[in-house]
């Protein structure tokens, strides 16, 4: 089993956490600034409430959504709005957002995988009035060293609100003549009893990062489901529950679909019945079904623009910090 440093565990929550607002760039940027000043390594709320509230206040200049719910604003963005027309007073919204932060963010923080890491970087104080700031941050962040983390830190940020920006609703899909999967508008059903059929195809690797399979399992659609509307097996794949939840239903780099090609004719070289329904649906030729997947793919483009991560830029299966974190979820299943 690997052993884990505090600059593990901060590159894991802050890179690959879930994120469903902005807030835990937000608290993470405050844990630097703030632990830098303080002697006394604590943090009283209404301080961070306070640099919560100035952070924003200039991170919102850009104009982007801090959160992925469509038509939502976070605690922050709709207390500074209030402010800025007067409804409440600056000393009211500091008190707001802190209120806030004890339940979206302070709880939330040191969360992997629904599980928390083992060396939080700050414990709330027995009144709820500060932070403790634990010797894990200072081990991380002390004399300067690893500044890396603070731009890797802004680079995510920046990330989270371009996929927030192009967040969009599945349109609900229309008939095309090219694309009579999405005619028959299939209803979503439990993929695991797929998991058997798939398991001789991948070699007990994860389609998407290569690392080795470990329970719980997901069977995935590459290219999303609420595109193309269907479960046909082409287009399912085996996946770690991480790399699937964090995937989610945007859509992949281009080579997961020339992977996905190829899986499927590996396939289509064996002797086996699923040879036969892949022939069916996608043709018979290679140069068919190649057509076939890559006009499913560009029209699901057409239909969700927002990208898994950093779009085609983005590999997970050469990326060794996301690999570290498969891993390090791993070790905690042992």
């Amino acid at each position: 089993m690997l052993e884990w440093t505090d600059k593990d565990y901060w590159m894991f929550i802050i890179l690959y956490g879930r994120n469903a607002s902005t807030y835990k760039m937000g608290l993470g940027k405050s844990l630097i600034d703030l632990g830098r000043i303080n002697s006394d390594k604590k943090i009283h709320l209404d301080e961070l409430g306070e640099d919560l509230l100035n952070m924003y206040q200039k991170r919102l200049a850009n104009g982007l959504p801090q959160m992925g719910q469509l038509g939502k604003k976070t605690v922050v963005a709709s207390k500074l709005d209030e402010l800025k027309v007067g409804i409440i007073t600056k000393e009211k919204a500091i008190t707001e957002i802190t209120k806030n932060a004890k339940v979206m963010v302070l709880d939330k923080f040191h969360n992997l995988d629904q599980q928390k890491i083992p060396r939080p970087f700050f414990t709330l104080s027995d009144d709820g009035r500060y932070l403790k700031l634990n010797d894990s941050l200072f081990n991380v962040f002390a004399d300067n060293q690893n500044k890396e983390l603070v731009p890797e830190l802004d680079s995510r940020w920046s990330l989270l609100e371009f996929g927030y920006s192009n967040a969009k609703k599945a349109e609900s899909l229309e008939v095309d003549e090219d694309l009579e999967y999405v005619r028959n508008k299939e209803q979503r059903t439990n993929l695991t009893l797929l998991r058997p059929i798939l398991e001789g195809y991948h070699q007990n690797t994860c389609f998407y990062c290569g690392e080795e399979l470990f329970d719980p399992i997901h069977v995935d659609h590459v290219i999303p489901y609420t595109a193309i509307k269907h479960n046909e097996i082409w287009n399912l794949v085996l996946s770690h529950e991480f790399c699937n939840e964090d995937k989610l239903d945007n859509i992949p780099p281009k080579q997961f679909v020339k992977k996905l090609i190829e899986r499927n004719e590996f396939v289509l070289k064996s002797d086996l019945p699923l040879k036969q329904e892949l022939k069916k649906v996608l043709g018979s030729t290679p140069e068919e079904r190649t057509q076939k997947v890559e006009k499913q793919y560009d029209f699901a483009k057409r239909k969700i623009v927002r990208m898994w991560r950093e779009g085609d830029k983005f590999d997970p299966s050469k990326d060794e910090k996301w690999k570290n974190m498969v891993k390090f979820l791993h070790d905690k299943k042992l």
